[in-house]
């Protein structure tokens, strides 16, 4: 069970790194991922949609997203140096995003939604299983 939650931890950590990419390609994001300015001090998890679609949708994301990201663990690992490390991380972050995004979440609510599991044990027990049957 914990190893089951580290591994769901380590992709919500990747993707969160993410939402800064996603807001640069829109034009309009902030970067370092830095929420805008009216959301800033806000409760993480305040106000998000954990209903059963967000979820069901946050689960297709998620299991795309490891995908993406066991794809690029091993070509990064064989990086000879640091530039080529660079675009491949930056590769691997577009491709998450879209990955997001071809299951009709964003970035933003993909990352909203990964905080408010993280203060909700149960639900994030529910969303692992439900990953882990969909993997």
């Amino acid at each position: 069970m914990e190893f089951r939650k580290t591994a769901l931890t380590c992709a919500f950590a990747t993707l969160f790194a993410v939402s800064g990419v996603a807001g640069a390609q829109s034009g309009g994001g902030q970067e370092g991922g830095a929420p805008p300015p009216e959301q800033q001090g806000a409760m993480p998890g305040a106000d998000v949609d954990l209903s059963e679609g967000t979820i069901d949708d946050f689960v297709d994301a998620f299991v795309e997203v490891q995908k993406v990201n066991e794809d690029f663990a091993q070509r990064l690992e064989d990086a000879t140096d640091a530039e080529e490390a660079q675009a491949l991380h930056q590769e691997a972050q577009e491709e998450m995003v879209q990955a997001v995004e071809d299951t009709g979440m964003n970035a933003e609510e993909y990352n909203e939604v990964a905080m408010a599991l993280q203060n909700d044990p149960e639900l994030l027990d529910q969303v692992v299983q439900m990953a882990e049957e969909r993997q």
